[in-house]
């Protein structure tokens, strides 16, 4: 089994996705406490992680 971890910004954010997974049969797991706990100081958007992996691999 693979653990995916999502960080939403709001709770609509947080209704949405619970939606979507249901709607597409995809379970899932809320874990509030180790949203809770994580340092995002060194977290990075989507964009920066793509820049971040075509700098590093010349994709």
């Amino acid at each position: 089994m693979s653990t995916i971890t999502i960080h939403l910004k709001n709770k609509e954010e947080e209704t949405f996705m619970e939606n979507l997974l249901q709607r597409t049969k995809i379970s899932f797991e809320k874990n509030e406490d180790d949203a809770l706990k994580q340092d995002r100081s060194e977290t990075v958007d989507g964009k920066e992680s793509l820049k971040r992996s075509r700098a590093k691999y010349g994709l």
